[in-house]
């Protein structure tokens, strides 16, 4: 089965890290309980969780021959997307080649789990707010998401971009657009839902 494949990997992977590992363990069983409470595949989310950090420890150089060899527009990624934050573009990549996944809401979930995007989906959302308040995190912006996520997943996310985008701007580091695009939409989607 993939996912036991996956894992076995992950093992590898990290057994030098094990905090990393234990992160990824909390992203999975948050996730899975996001996904019986929203009625999601569960093996989905379980595969999208298992890989989300999956290329975390690659070094710049790796991540770069990965992205330069599938991805187009590479100085805009380059030129907005923190270092720290390349290994979604090499993870998606990795699932794709190396396990062969082809859902897009498993894809899509890795992919955007960083920064998010404006409109994610329930998969995205759910992977997304995982690895932001998985129980194993514990800094204030994470407890207060947390909390909001019990009742509102939307809010949830906005206020996790919301957080990040702020945080990131005192210390000026990179944002990219999307981050900021994604935190324009889901503050009009909460003035909707608030009307």
């Amino acid at each position: 089965m993939i996912k036991d494949t996956i894992y076995n990997d992950l093992l590898v992977e990290l057994k030098d890290k094990p905090n990393r590992l234990k992160h990824v363990i909390g992203v999975r069983d948050t996730a899975l309980k996001f996904g019986k409470k929203y009625n999601l595949d569960l093996e989905k989310l379980e595969i999208a969780a298992l890989l989300h950090d999956i290329t975390k420890y690659y070094t710049l150089k790796q991540n770069k021959e990965i992205i330069d060899k599938h991805f187009e527009e590479t100085d805009r990624i380059y030129k907005y997307y923190n270092k720290k934050i390349l290994h979604a573009f090499s993870a998606y990549i990795l699932a794709k080649e190396k396990y062969n996944i082809k859902s897009g809401e498993i894809l899509n979930s890795i992919l955007n789990h960083t920064i998010g995007r404006p409109n994610m989906s329930m998969y995205e959302k759910v992977i997304f707010i995982s690895d932001y308040t998985e129980p194993n995190r514990t800094y204030d912006s994470c407890v207060k998401v947390r909390k909001i996520s019990m009742n509102n997943i939307d809010e949830a996310v906005f206020t996790a971009i919301d957080d990040s985008i702020k945080f990131y701007e005192a210390k000026g580091e990179l944002i990219p657009l999307t981050a900021y695009e994604a935190r324009h939409f889901y503050r009009k989607l909460l003035e909707v839902q608030h009307d």
